[in-house]
């Protein structure tokens, strides 16, 4: 079993040495990285291009903008055949803060579980918002708790058709993309584990999000339209 971290990046060249030299120091060797550039403005996918020559990692540059969201989903599909990928999502403006989350994540994997998340620290105050879910409960009605880090096994993608990470247009979700991916997934898990190590650093200063406020709005209409019509089964 692997983790596969996938990683959507904007204008992420400050944050790049922080985020690759915290995969860099996983105990646990059993990982690759996918480091996604969705048309960033500056020197991110330079780097990214430098970093391949490490063979765990690999980097693509998109050629039109599609958002976290849709280039996690896409990426984590191309090994959903697979019963031996897990795929753990890393925001490019974050790192992880463990370097035992590799063997953290495989071990709870081996035991059965299929989507995991763990304990997080924010940048400005510690704050955690993560915590377990009681089993038997929708997670569609239940408060969030399921944030960073958020991992998944990618053969559980079989399950849960595109139209649960779009909008009423056809859309692919642009914000609010933690519970528009997260949400469907615990749906459809047969066991869901929290870890309550703090293995992922949230850092608040986000390049990605230049005009927050509309933004936050546009995150606040995605999460309730996720969470009103449930989850999609065609």
């Amino acid at each position: 079993m692997k983790v596969i971290f996938v990683v959507p990046s904007y204008n992420i060249e400050k944050n790049f040495l922080k985020l690759t030299n915290a995969l860099l120091s996983q105990k646990n060797e059993k990982w690759s990285c996918i480091i996604i550039d969705d048309m960033s403005q500056d020197s991110t996918a330079q780097c990214a291009k430098q970093i391949m020559r490490d063979n765990r990692f690999y980097a693509i540059k998109n050629v039109e903008k599609k958002y976290a969201l849709r280039n996690i989903v896409e990426s984590a599909r191309l090994f959903q055949e697979r019963e031996d990928v897990v795929i753990a999502v890393i925001d490019g403006d974050d790192q992880l803060c463990n370097d035992e989350t590799v063997s953290l994540l495989l071990d709870r994997y081996k035991k059965g579980d299929d989507v995991v998340w763990t304990a997080h620290a924010w940048d400005i105050n510690n704050l955690n918002i993560s915590k377990p879910i009681p089993k038997n409960i929708d997670p569609y009605s239940w408060p969030w708790c399921s944030s960073h880090l958020r991992t998944f096994k990618a053969s559980l993608l079989r399950d849960i058709p595109d139209s649960n990470f779009k909008n009423t247009k056809g859309e692919w979700f642009k914000r609010g993309y933690d519970q528009a991916l997260m949400l469907p997934l615990l749906k459809k898990s047969k066991s869901r584990n929290y870890i309550d190590k703090v293995c992922y650093q949230y850092n608040i200063e986000s390049v990605s999000m230049p005009e927050r406020s509309w933004e936050e709005m546009d995150q606040i209409s995605t999460i309730n339209l996720v969470r009103a019509r449930g989850f999609i089964d065609e």
